[in-house]
């Protein structure tokens, strides 16, 4: 199944309702779960069919290691559809309360520009409102992983301000053991440009995701995935390793994802939980 990845958000418009409508007519699918995707911090290298569409809902709670504001609750939403071969177009919603200096990276505006997130002395709210393209490269091979190109533009708004970006990553997928019980690999390489940055932030920034998946049945796989993204100038760089669970429901062309991730340093979430659900729209039996 090919399921994009919304890296943690919002109603952002989109009807529930109507994909519920999609998923009552949808087949089953035989082929075992796909690992070269992740419904958390990954994003899939693999275009939306034509005609098709993908929609996922993501909801995590995160818990700071200091400060007097510690909990942060997030939601995501994302859309994508596919427009011709090997490329689709994305818009996707984040929102976030909390601890937004903190949970820099889900892309607000942060409260008090290149100061220590464990400072923040009350909860605020932010968000992001983002619009991009994927275009698929290249298809597998016994040899070669899938590769995809992701551009995206981004409106981040919080008690900072309003501020703009640009993102381009480059997407990797590999199954490196076939079979019933697939063992896959992702990469996710990319920079983020800010225009007019304030002062204390940085212009560019990189982000390096990485995860490893391992399907334990034919529906239901482990993955295991390392995140990192550069944050504003003296801050050390996001660091998160996360664990989840992902499960498909083959009648509703739908996955079910779990995740509970560990931050290793005070600039990163304590810990995680991730609750993640993906549908195939209007896929073709």
């Amino acid at each position: 199944m090919r399921c994009l990845a919304p890296s943690v958000t919002a109603a952002c418009g989109l009807s529930l309702a109507g994909a519920l409508a999609f998923l009552s007519a949808a087949a089953a699918q035989d082929e075992p779960i796909t690992l070269a995707d992740d419904p958390f911090e990954v994003t899939d290298p693999h275009a939306t069919p034509p005609g098709e569409a993908a929609y996922s809902i993501v909801g995590s709670y995160e818990r700071a290691a200091t400060g007097r504001v510690r909990s942060t609750w997030g939601a995501e939403t994302e859309l994508s559809y596919g427009v011709a071969p090997n490329l689709d177009v994305r818009i996707g919603q984040t929102g976030a309360y909390g601890n937004l200096d903190v949970r820099r990276r889900l892309g607000t505006a942060s409260t008090e520009v290149g100061g220590d997130g464990s400072e923040q002395t009350r909860a605020a709210l932010g968000g992001t409102t983002r619009l991009g393209a994927l275009y698929q490269l290249t298809d597998e091979s016994i040899s070669m992983p899938i590769v995809g190109l992701l551009g995206r533009v981004r409106s981040l708004y919080g008690p900072g301000g309003t501020a703009y970006e640009t993102e381009a990553t480059a997407l990797f997928g590999k199954t490196l053991v076939g079979g019933a019980r697939p063992l896959g690999v992702s990469l996710n390489v990319g920079t983020v440009y800010r225009f007019d940055p304030a002062p204390g932030e940085r212009t560019t920034r990189y982000l390096v995701n990485a995860s490893a998946g391992q399907a334990l049945a034919r529906d239901t796989a482990l993955v295991v995935t390392y995140a990192r993204e550069q944050q504003e100038k003296a801050q050390p760089d996001y660091s998160l390793v996360q664990v989840g669970v992902r499960h498909r429901l083959r009648d509703q062309r739908a996955i079910l994802g779990v995740a509970i991730g560990f931050g290793l340093n005070r600039n990163t979430p304590q810990f995680q939980f991730a609750l993640a659900v993906q549908w195939e729209l209007g896929a073709s039996n």
